[in-house]
């Protein structure tokens, strides 16, 4: 059975909000463009299911838009702290479920966390973070913290492990890593099923310490 679509509406269609709602229809999902800015507002309304003009400030003009039938709304208005803040409580005060809201500050987090909203991401320390990460160890393309100092990872195979079996590299006992599974030829195939040896293309899906996975990536 196909997953069912979501209807998600999306206040603010700068460059984050863009990108979200494109990835969402990517996905599948029914996405409401809304915008002051009539320019924004053309500029997307061909990529996804609707879009209109509105300025989300004014809880009157929201309120046109039923945002309260939606499954997820997500502010996404730029650099203007002020806006953001009461589109937010503009849709939580027109019922919505469940509001996300981009932040530019610490401050504005907290802000919007008072006023009752749960869902803050502040998308650029995030990428910042990413990107530290990868700077770091460069053999890792993508990561997520577990938490507890935890980290599940995607690393290419180190040209050392061409040739070598799963079994053979030891990775438990020898830098307390758990391999999840392996990419290879665009297929992720699981630790239990791989038994085939390692290729100078495939990539290792790992989980550990950010000290032991680094051991790991230097190796020689």
């Amino acid at each position: 059975m196909a997953n069912k679509s979501r209807n998600i509406a999306i206040i603010g269609l700068g460059t984050f909000g863009i990108s979200v709602a494109r990835e969402l229809t990517r996905m599948g999902d029914n996405v409401l463009g809304i915008d002051d800015d009539p320019a924004r507002v053309s500029m997307i309304c061909d990529e996804i299911k609707s879009s209109v003009q509105a300025d989300a400030t004014d809880e009157k003009a929201l309120s046109q838009c039923a945002l309260e039938t939606y499954d997820a709304v997500l502010v996404s208005i730029g650099e203007n702290t002020e806006a953001s803040i009461l589109a937010a409580m503009n849709a939580i005060e027109l019922g919505c479920q469940q509001v996300w809201v981009k932040a530019q500050t610490e401050t504005q987090k907290k802000i919007l966390k008072a006023i009752g909203v749960h869902n803050v991401v502040l998308p650029e320390q995030r990428f910042g973070t990413q990107i530290a990460h990868i700077i770091h160890n460069p053999h890792v393309e993508d990561f997520m913290s577990l938490g507890n100092g935890q980290y599940i990872v995607m690393m290419k195979v180190h040209s050392s492990l061409e040739g070598k079996s799963l079994a053979n590299v030891n990775l438990g006992k020898s830098y307390r890593l758990s391999c999840v599974g392996v990419f290879t030829n665009e297929c992720f195939i699981s630790y239990a099923d791989y038994s085939e040896t390692l290729k100078d293309r495939d990539k290792l899906v790992l989980v550990g310490t950010r000290s032991e996975l680094r051991k790991f990536s230097d190796l020689k």
